[in-house]
């Protein structure tokens, strides 16, 4: 785990690599452990590293046998020990024991065509040398982030934006038109970033860089195959694969430990690597308000493994107080407020490991989520003929149940439209109330929906590939970054290449069978873990926000400075602002959908946009 950063220059005659140990030290939380650079007439790459595998001669830049190809690489390469066997029959030698140098040899090898063979989570920059070609790749899911800036005489990367705003001559400005976006769904996406002209490399695709310019090329698409298999065969296939998995990305040189939520999920895999080594030590962020505290879950299972268990209990008053260092280590205005939590329980964890385990992943492959329920109904429904519709629309009229009229405005929806509006925040009426519009700006999205829509699948799938590319590109980077913040690895077994493989040839009918969310992880889970915690009601990481926000003591503060910042958000009506806050603290109306993400914006362009 490191962070890596780099100049590419089209016009050596605007070649300046003096910036390069201030872009390093942007990013020098990624890697303490030590730094390293390579500088020639084209190119300026450095690397902070944080020793995880081989920490002895592990160091970076990786160079092939005769010096002509460099890399610089952040993650980890799981299958990196089969490789590397591989490779050594073929011919290449190995100077170190390190993970990441089977990527230089898999070039020599294959070419461009290599990264399709690594299982891990990585962000790299290869530079051949010879070729002056710079070739720079992100992993399938996006677990790594990779950021980049580009003009007609120069190519910048870095694990993370600020490492791009230390680089001479780039001043960091606010990206047009992302607002709309924003506070619908709390984050961007379609490589899109609140910066102007800096982007996001697309997971699952590298850029090959040279002095003629860039070429983008999709290594790796899902595909979506339906197994023939029973649902015995894929529950013992989904039990076995998340085993290996786990077992594959424990490997490590420095102390591992896991996060236990006390959901089914990371309570699994804490279970399995429980297993696999004794005295695992186990970490858990809990709370004083006890309808969000999960602890006695996460305690539970952890007693019934033998875990070595540790928790963390955050009150509002430190949220508050570390919320803006949380923002600048972000980059970004944050979207989940969890994301305070997570850099504490790592920066506590960091005492006792250096790697954790996390759950990440299993909702948007299996379907974990209540929102995604209605999917599979609407095929259902689209089925019928014209009158029968009508009928069940005139029926749910007269149901009054909360989740019957959730149900009956799905169904008022294309396929399209459900999926697309499906991970709202704010309702898009609370939008252009607040902006004074008519219609909001939600275009960037649309185009990232349109790269994923298969018109033949069903609407599960569409909807779970959608989530694939926007939600969990959220929950991944805030991991990222917060485990980062603390120098600490983070790792996600259900994301690994056999599982997404697997999760993309389970039936569409059963992913949300009887309604029941990650149907047939949840019973494989069963299998292996308390059923009190498997079929508990999902919670998630949900932070009392609403209940915080009205405390002067804590998140409450904000809300005071928002009234005089309000002009740094354009086109908002401060009168209106005004009027949600009164109602809020009132307990008139809760408007945390929209008071979050305006505390946010408002803290990041304090601290970035001058």
């Amino acid at each position: 785990m490191c962070g890596i950063t780099g100049k590419y220059f089209f016009n050596i005659n605007k070649y300046y690599a003096a910036d390069l140990p201030r872009m390093m030290k942007a990013i020098s939380h990624r890697g303490p452990d030590s730094s390293g650079t390579y500088v020639d007439s084209r190119v300026a790459l450095g690397i902070q590293r944080l020793s995880i595998i081989d920490i002895i001669t592990g160091d970076q830049p990786l160079h092939n046998e005769t010096e002509k190809i460099v890399l610089v690489a952040n993650g980890e390469i799981y299958n990196f020990r089969e490789l590397r066997s591989m490779l050594k029959s073929s011919g290449h030698i190995f100077k170190t024991n390190s993970d990441c140098e089977v990527i230089i040899h898999l070039y020599e090898e294959f070419g461009n065509n290599f990264v399709e063979k690594l299982n891990g989570m990585f962000a790299f920059c290869l530079y051949d040398t010879e070729k002056q070609l710079l070739l720079i790749a992100r992993d399938r899911m996006g677990i790594k982030p990779l950021y980049y800036y580009q003009t007609q005489d120069y190519f910048i990367f870095a694990s993370e934006i600020k490492g791009i705003l230390a680089a001479e001559g780039i001043s960091a400005k606010q990206e047009a038109n992302v607002l709309d976006e924003f506070f619908c769904f709390g984050s961007l996406c379609n490589g899109k970033t609140f910066f102007s002209g800096i982007k996001s490399i697309e997971p699952g695709s590298f850029m090959e860089i040279t002095k003629r310019g860039i070429n983008f090329q999709k290594y790796w698409l899902p595909k979506i195959s339906e197994s023939t298999s029973n649902e015995n065969q894929l529950v013992e296939m989904i039990e076995s694969s998340l085993y290996t998995s786990v077992e594959r990305q424990m490997v490590s040189d420095v102390p591992l430990g896991s996060m236990l939520s006390g959901g089914v999920d990371s309570g699994w895999i804490s279970a399995i690597a429980g297993k696999l080594t004794s005295g695992l030590k186990t970490f858990t962020v809990g709370f004083h308000e006890q309808d969000y505290n999960e602890t006695d879950y996460s305690h539970l299972l952890a007693k019934s493994f033998g875990l070595d268990y540790h928790d963390l209990i955050v009150g509002n008053r430190e949220f508050a107080d570390f919320l803006p260092q949380t923002i600048w280590y972000y980059d970004e205005p944050l979207k989940f407020p969890s994301s305070v939590q997570h850099y504490l329980i790592c920066k506590y964890a960091k005492n006792f490991v250096k790697v954790l385990l996390t759950g990440e992943g299993a909702d948007e492959l299996f379907g974990g989520y209540r929102r995604q329920y209605p999917s599979r109904l609407i095929d259902q429904f689209l089925s019928f003929d014209t009158i029968s519709q009508r009928i069940i629309k005139q029926t749910l009229l007269f149901l009054p149940h909360r989740r019957i009229k959730k149900l009956r405005r799905s169904l008022a929806l294309s396929p399209y439209e459900f999926v697309l509006w499906n991970a709202a925040f704010a309702a898009k009426e609370k939008i252009t109330w607040l902006f004074d519009k008519e219609d909001i700006n939600i275009s960037n999205r649309m185009e990232e929906l349109n790269k994923v829509w298969q018109k033949d699948l069903h609407t599960v799938d569409k909807m779970l590939l959608f989530d694939q590319r926007t939600y969990l590109q959220s929950i991944l980077i805030m991991k990222d970054k917060m485990g980062m913040a603390a120098s600490m690895e983070l790792r996600v077994p259900i994301l690994d290449n056999e599982m997404i493989a697997l999760a993309q040839t389970i039936p569409s009918h059963i992913k949300l069978k009887r309604l029941q969310p990650k149907y047939l992880f949840k019973k494989a889970a069963a299998r292996n873990i308390p059923k009190k915690i498997v079929y508990k009601k999902k919670m998630g990481f949900v932070v009392p926000v609403g209940a915080w926000l009205k405390d002067k003591v804590g998140l409450g503060r904000y809300l005071d400075q928002l009234i005089d910042t309000t002009d740094k958000v354009d086109g908002i009506n401060r009168t209106k602002v005004e009027k949600m806050i009164t109602e809020h603290k009132s307990g008139f109306k809760s408007h945390e959908d929209i008071l979050w993400p305006l505390i946010n914006f408002v803290i990041w362009k304090q601290k970035f946009i001058l």
